[in-house]
């Protein structure tokens, strides 16, 4: 006798980032999981009732790998939050008639230049000055056109990757070198955008039948002003007015890209006179443990929960996104010298520390740490709660301080 078919929920990506999802897809929700990673050993592909070991961005692939599921397997949805696979989300719910975003859209949120272009035809203008080039010398006359200083960036990558806040002419032709080596495939322009001063924020939202909800804010910090590598993210201290009219900014620029369904996000400047300005939108949740731990510790909100329900054709619960108290998280990235590591050491004293929830390693002894250009380049992390923010920071910066990861100096290569 044939196996009935049992609901699953496809989740691209299985990185620690994503690796909640997992868990609350079957905890929660009562769902089994369908997991889709290149690497056959990450965490969600460990956790998962089914594994496909193929590239996240190999929508083709990804798309013939599902469709050839075991009868008694039925996707019900697709999901992924904190990797930049919004494309193969869209063409999997596409391909297998799930509720999701537009791949067309999907496409906007994750090129730059078209994102800047649609946004431009729609009429939206609160987004930085911009030209696209596509050789040093271009990018030199575009920097002067824009007025210094500017950020050059990739096109068509996340987590900061190539992306330099430039302040001397002298050096753009190197950072446009540098950008264009982070295009992913063959994509040879790169942006060049005006620098906007001011504080960093994220958005975090769900969609449903053309209402948006707000499911947190977070503030982002940087660990120097040249290279947007994130040093901390904590919950917002902007008073709730002001939250609120980021909430609201941030929902015409979704309404303007096109987003239709679940949970997505978007990074807004707000400078000292209080101007709001887009710096980026995604078509899924964000990463930097937001959503995952952040939010969820602060609030007792469920972000993932509300947007895994959309997508596997439920209903917006508001329970989801209610706040159940009112305490503070950080995320506090650590950054231990780069070089090899030889030995860490402390973990347990940092686990036992008050406050921390989570302790994040993205490396191991004999491991290289590279020098922190951007965001993927971090090695730790520690998700620690409070009472306020200040006392969060607080027991984050003193559990930071007992664990020692040891480095030595790379060989120099020959």
């Amino acid at each position: 006798m044939s196996e009935s078919p049992q609901p699953h929920v496809i989740i691209i990506g299985a990185s620690s980032l994503v690796l909640p999802a997992y868990h609350i897809a079957r905890e929660e929700l009562g769902l089994r999981t369908i997991a889709v990673d290149w690497n056959a050993d990450a965490p969600g592909m460990r956790v998962a009732d089914q594994a496909l070991a193929v590239s996240t961005k190999d929508a083709d692939g990804v798309v013939a790998a599902v469709k050839a599921l075991p009868a008694h397997v039925k996707p019900v949805g697709v999901y992924t939050c904190g990797a930049d696979v919004e494309i193969t989300v869209a063409r999997v719910a596409e391909a297998l008639g799930l509720p999701g975003n537009r791949p067309d859209v999907a496409e906007i949120c994750n090129d730059k230049i078209r994102m800047h272009e649609h946004l431009d035809a729609c009429g939206f203008t609160a987004k930085p000055r911009y030209r696209v080039v596509t050789s040093a010398d271009d990018a030199g006359a575009a920097a002067r056109a824009i007025g210094l200083p500017v950020v050059i960036k990739p096109v068509n990558n996340c987590g900061s990757r190539g992306v330099q806040r430039i302040d001397a002419i002298e050096d753009v032709a190197t950072a446009f070198t540098y950008a264009a080596g982070f295009n992913l495939g063959d994509e040879a322009r790169v942006l060049i955008e005006q620098c906007v001063l001011g504080t960093k924020h994220t958005v975090e939202m769900i969609v449903e039948d053309g209402r948006w909800h707000l499911a947190s804010v977070a503030d982002t910090h940087y660990l120097s002003p040249r290279w947007p590598c994130e040093s901390r993210l904590t919950v917002c201290l902007l008073p709730p007015a002001e939250q609120e009219r980021l909430f609201q900014f941030a929902t015409e620029v979704a309404r303007q890209v096109g987003i239709e369904v679940g949970g997505h996000k978007v990074d807004v400047n707000l400078a000292a006179d209080g101007t709001l300005t887009l710096i980026e939108l995604t078509a899924r949740m964000s990463g930097g443990f937001h959503c995952q731990f952040a939010s969820p510790l602060a609030y007792g909100t469920r972000e993932i929960r509300a947007a895994l329900r959309l997508v596997t054709g439920g209903d917006f619960v508001a329970d989801d996104l209610r706040h159940q108290w009112e305490r503070a998280a950080v995320v506090e990235a650590v950054f231990p010298e780069p070089g090899l590591v030889r030995a860490i050491r402390g973990l347990e004293e940092v686990r036992n520390s008050p406050g921390v929830r989570e302790v994040i390693l993205h490396t191991e002894v004999g491991a290289e740490i590279k020098p922190y250009r951007n965001s993927t380049d971090r090695v730790a992390f520690l998700i620690v709660d409070g009472a306020t923010v200040d006392e969060a920071i607080g027991r984050a910066t003193a559990a930071a301080a007992k664990l020692h990861i040891e480095t030595t100096p790379p060989p120099a290569s020959v």
